[in-house]
């Protein structure tokens, strides 16, 4: 932002206000930019100290609810004090994101401009001041925000060393450093510092396949990361074996059912695998049922609370079917002589019971969620 156009504004506003703003004591300058907290002393040299190496940057894809954040907590980072978390969407900005000046009140009344770091910065400094643990941004909905205009040119710093070089900063450390005094003046106390991320700083995204509305990632920023495809697996998941309310059809029977005919058909699209069901897709809660819904001497508060429980699942699951999964291809897992819309699909399963909420779905597709549940509960098949 210009500095002028700031200045002009305050001016306006304290006009408005009428509000002066008290001069600063004789001999005494109000700073422009001040670092927050306590800067390292002049005897460490953290730029060349023993620093934990490694630090890269992970892109986790996969289809929606195949569990990435999971991933990130189970495998990287549990620790909240280690992490800075973000999600970026078609509002977030690269001032959101690294920070921008903005004009403050110090305790004497005095306007200044002072430098408000966002999530990177901060994350920057502790990693930096903290050499000997790792530290993790993480940054989920990757491509629901313009991500180079969101990087800027911190973008520059994503090319990590594979090894440590004549410099002496690790393997890990930004390749190249880039020239932002403001940043820099927060990060090391010295606005002429380069910037530079730490190689204990790693930087995890998440993105979905399948969305929609998207912004699309250039290869030349996607070349930046390390991309890791998060499988859609049942394996040691904690409710794949629960049924779908009163139905005798298991979570993970009904995903591989539907999934199976995604990617069969084809749904006459382009990258059809990445509509699947995730595994994760819905909470284990949305599965249970209530019975209380058709318990006559149950009060009405009650039973209203069970069929808002009940709604969940479809609301969620077969609405994603409908309005994207099967979009163009509805035919091919819909009885649509049943169900000729969204809200004719929802008002048949819910007002029916057990197993006839199925009637919803095509024949094919209904026999092989049936096939899949008793192949499931037969002995030395689990559930």
């Amino acid at each position: 932002m210009n500095r002028d156009n700031i200045q002009i504004t305050m001016d306006r506003l304290s006009e408005l206000l009428d509000y002066t703003a008290p001069a600063a004591p004789a001999g005494q300058t109000v700073p422009e930019e001040q670092p927050a907290g306590p800067a390292p002393s002049p005897e460490e040299d953290l730029d060349r100290c023993d620093r934990v190496p490694g630090g890269t940057n992970v892109l986790l894809y996969g289809v929606p609810g195949c569990g990435k954040s999971w991933i990130i907590q189970q495998e990287y980072c549990g620790d909240e004090d280690r992490m800075e978390r973000l999600v970026f969407h078609p509002d977030y900005t690269y001032s959101d994101f690294v920070g921008q000046i903005l004009p403050d009140i110090t305790p004497e009344g005095q306007v200044r401009y002072a430098f408000s770091p966002g999530p990177f910065p901060r994350l920057l400094r502790k990693a930096y001041r903290d050499p000997q643990r790792e530290y993790f941004l993480i940054i989920e909905e990757l491509n629901r925000g313009s991500a180079p205009a969101i990087f800027g040119e911190v973008f520059q710093l994503l090319d990590r060393k594979t090894a440590q070089g004549a410099d002496g900063f690790p393997a890990g450390t930004s390749e190249y450093a880039i020239t932002n005094g403001a940043v820099a003046s927060f990060v090391y106390g010295d606005a002429k510092h380069k910037v530079r991320i730490p190689s204990n700083l790693t930087i995890l995204g998440t993105m979905n396949t399948s969305d929609q509305n998207a912004f699309p990632l250039d290869t030349a920023f996607q070349r930046r990361w390390e991309l890791r495809l998060v499988e859609n697996s049942f394996e040691g998941h904690p409710y794949a074996a629960s049924r779908i309310l009163d139905t005798g059809v298991t979570w993970q029977a009904f995903c591989q059912a539907v999934n199976r005919e995604i990617v069969d058909r084809g749904l006459r699209m382009n990258s059809a695998e990445d509509k699947q069901l995730g595994a994760y897709f819905v909470a284990g809660a949305y599965l249970h049922f209530d019975p209380a819904e058709d318990d006559p001497g149950a009060d009405a508060k009650k039973r209203a609370a069970a069929r808002r429980s009940n709604r969940r699942f479809p609301e969620k699951v077969l609405k994603y079917l409908w309005d994207d999964a099967f979009r163009f291809s509805r035919e091919s897992a819909f009885d649509l002589e049943r169900c000729t819309s969204l809200e004719a699909l929802l008002r048949a399963f819910t007002t029916a019971r057990g197993n006839r909420r199925l009637d919803v779905f095509q024949e094919d597709l209904r026999r092989a969620m049936l096939a899949a549940a008793r192949d499931a509960a037969a002995p030395g098949q689990g559930r």
